[in-house]
């Protein structure tokens, strides 16, 4: 792996059978890695995201090696009717994100087994925040969290569109029993919620959002 390393990930709300828009999700990551040589993961939110959303992410070293991907992708006449298909019961569609890694976790989304379950919490630096003061907090919090809780624990930082400078903390889990083993590990150690606290002299209190994913592929 290179100095750098980046996630880029979609999100989408579809109607209808969730059966089938699962399946399409499945064979959307499939296809991605048939065609491309890259793994796509595949996920559908299960909390903190309206109904019937589903969402994809992948890894990736360099802003050109997205480029060559995407290039390969649009021309595929398999990808294209995949996406005719999918256009039926797509209803709208999130902003793509493009996020810095700063934490590598040790399991990535890519490599997680089907079923894992994923915590991503997205925060906003306050306007009195010292940039430096926040990133040593937030790479803290990052290790922390996956330390305590037993979790694939990651951070990075969100590049594009209306979230451009958050920071993104994940925490992966294998599953649902791991994920309320680690959520009951956290409440009770003094260290996580000391420095969890800490937080409020750099975070944005009201920018708080939590989403989680279950691993679909």
């Amino acid at each position: 792996m290179g100095e750098n390393m980046y996630q880029v990930q979609r999100t989408g709300r579809f109607k209808g059978s969730m059966t089938s828009n699962i399946a399409l999700a499945v064979e959307a990551s499939k296809l991605y890695e048939e065609i491309t040589g890259a793994p796509l993961a595949a996920w559908i939110a299960s909390a903190g995201m309206p109904t019937g959303t589903l969402g994809w992410s992948s890894l990736f070293e360099t802003l050109d090696e997205l480029a060559t991907r995407n290039g390969q992708i649009l021309a595929s006449a398999k990808w294209g009717k995949l996406e005719d298909k999918g256009a039926i019961n797509a209803t709208d569609w999130g902003v793509d994100q493009i996020a810095q890694v700063i934490v590598w976790p040790e399991t990535t989304g890519p490599t997680a087994p089907v079923g894992s379950q994923v915590l991503q919490s997205l925060v906003r630096a306050n306007q009195g925040a010292d940039p430096m003061e926040m990133l040593q907090w937030a790479t803290r919090m990052a290790e922390v969290a996956g330390r305590v809780s037993g979790a694939s624990s990651g951070l990075s930082q969100f590049g594009f569109g209306p979230d451009w400078g958050a920071y993104s903390f994940t925490s992966l889990f294998t599953d649902s029993a791991a994920l309320d083993a680690g959520m009951a590990k956290n409440m009770a150690s003094a260290e996580y919620l000391g420095v969890f606290m800490e937080g409020r002299k750099y975070v944005d209190m009201s920018s708080m959002r939590r989403v989680m994913f279950t691993k679909l592929a």
